[in-house]
């Protein structure tokens, strides 16, 4: 009896557990019933995707990687990055010793910039250029940041260079003589600055080093770029000016004690006076083609990082759903094959936000965006919410949004899909609330294309789980 009992319960417990399949998906950790199509069904709503370039208002603040390069991608064009800076004492007063007449001789001028990272072809071969920024130019400090699409500060002092950089050796180990030390260093640029213009500082009147502000007047900054004619320019460099690692070194020898001794004297960057200029050029390029058709729905999405592209989506199937339980709703893009995706790769991650139309903003998906504001500088898990490349496709829980739609009749929105370096949208339950969000970084890292709405093979979709009511 006690065997058929213990028979009877395994068979009861089997069933029981074939009646409740659960289902997960690449995001959250939900379980979701199986689909039986007698209380719980599946559909699919198609999504149409327009494509637009995304205007910029990224500004560079002082302590982020600055972009520097030429990097030319085959289908989504050209980038160029430039960066602008000026170099202090660190301290006010001369900087050279209590005496100018003390000096004898200047032996050389090093600038030194700390190298972060490098994105795209790591073979490239570029060559630096340093300009002395025009006296008179705007470029001053600016504790915002200037804008990424300011149009460039006027140099045309050619102060020094380094040519024919290969981007492997960038975060090569260094040893250099530093008065008397050996020094052992790892990512460190350092490029050769011209004697004259170290002259030029060193003979300027000791009353223009009295205090930051004399001293502006009278020393610009310097325009570093990367040479049009470079050999192969296949790749950005990310520098950071604030690290210590940074700085302007002046290697000279003085009379101190009645003795000719070899000193050096370092520059830093220690005010707001940066800029971090970015071009997009993509001219001719099936990225480029598409921007000027992307009005219609598409079946590719070029998505490119700050400053680049977005793709608008509509789900006009939404509006008509009945009310039902929502278990899972999901938007879904495959990642398409491109042109040398190995060197230039895909975003960290693609965001997804919503176009409120009519008061001009743009809203963190309504009851779907997990806000955390102790999860700086995202501000949510990309885990819950989705946006990162898994198995060939991203995927975005929009459940609640869509329970919203179907039960309480809230607005059905357009989406924006997009990559950017920085954005800020309103958080959709309290829209006087904008949150400033870091979504990938270092600028213009990334790029991919996905599929759109009118691919034939893999369309953007969103797919739903749910019960009638």
């Amino acid at each position: 009896m006690k065997k058929l009992l213990y028979s009877l319960s395994i068979a009861i417990i089997l069933y029981i557990s074939s009646c409740t399949k659960i289902r997960t998906t690449e995001i959250g950790n939900e379980l979701i019933p199986s689909v039986d199509n007698v209380t719980v069904f599946d559909t699919t709503l198609e999504v149409t995707s327009e494509f637009y370039s995304l205007p910029d208002s990224t500004r560079m603040t002082y302590n982020v990687d600055h972009v520097l390069g030429l990097m030319e991608d085959p289908t989504f064009g050209k980038t160029t990055g430039e960066i602008y800076v000026r170099m202090n004492p660190q301290s006010k007063g001369y900087p050279f010793g209590k005496l100018p007449d003390s000096i004898v001789g200047l032996d050389s001028v090093i600038l030194a910039l700390r190298y972060s990272a490098v994105y795209g072809d790591t073979n490239s071969v570029q060559s630096l250029k340093v300009f002395e920024v025009d006296p008179g130019t705007e470029f001053r400090d600016s504790s915002l940041g200037y804008l990424i699409s300011h149009q460039p500060f006027a140099a045309n002092t050619l102060i020094g260079e380094k040519n024919n950089i290969l981007f492997t050796t960038l975060n090569d180990s260094l040893t250099y003589i530093r008065v008397k030390d050996t020094v052992k260093t790892v990512n460190e640029l350092r490029v050769p600055i011209s004697n004259s213009y170290g002259l030029k500082l060193m003979n300027m009147d000791t009353a223009r080093y009295r205090n930051d502000t004399t001293y502006r007047e009278n020393v610009t900054g310097f325009a570093i770029r990367m040479d049009a004619s470079s050999p192969v320019r296949r790749a950005l460099s990310y520098f950071n000016l604030a690290d210590a690692g940074t700085k302007l070194t002046f290697h000279y020898r003085r009379i101190f004690n009645g003795k000719v001794d070899t000193v050096v004297t370092d520059f830093v960057f220690r005010t707001y006076a940066n800029a971090n200029l970015v071009s997009r050029d993509p001219t001719g390029t099936p990225y480029g083609n598409q921007l000027v058709n992307g009005t219609t729905n598409q079946e590719q999405l070029y998505l490119q990082t700050s400053p680049g592209s977005y793709a608008l989506l509509k789900i006009p199937g939404l509006s008509g759903l009945a009310n039902g339980l929502i278990y899972k709703a999901v938007l879904t893009t495959d990642r398409l094959e491109g042109t040398d995706d190995k060197l230039f790769t895909e975003p960290s991650l693609l965001f997804l936000d919503a176009v409120d139309s009519a008061a001009n903003k743009y809203l963190t998906i309504p009851n779907s965006f997990p806000f955390n504001q102790n999860a700086a500088p995202l501000y949510y898990t990309p885990a819950q919410f989705g946006g990162f490349l898994a198995n060939g496709r991203y995927e975005f829980d929009l459940s609640r949004y869509v329970q919203g739609i179907v039960t309480r009749k809230e607005k059905n929105y357009a989406l924006r899909l997009y990559a950017p370096y920085r954005t800020t949208p309103y958080l959709s339950y309290s829209t006087s609330t904008a949150v400033p969000m870091t979504i990938n970084s270092p600028l213009t890292k990334g790029r991919v294309i996905v599929a759109g709405g009118a691919n034939p093979v893999k369309k953007l979709r969103l797919y739903i789980i749910y019960s009638k009511i």
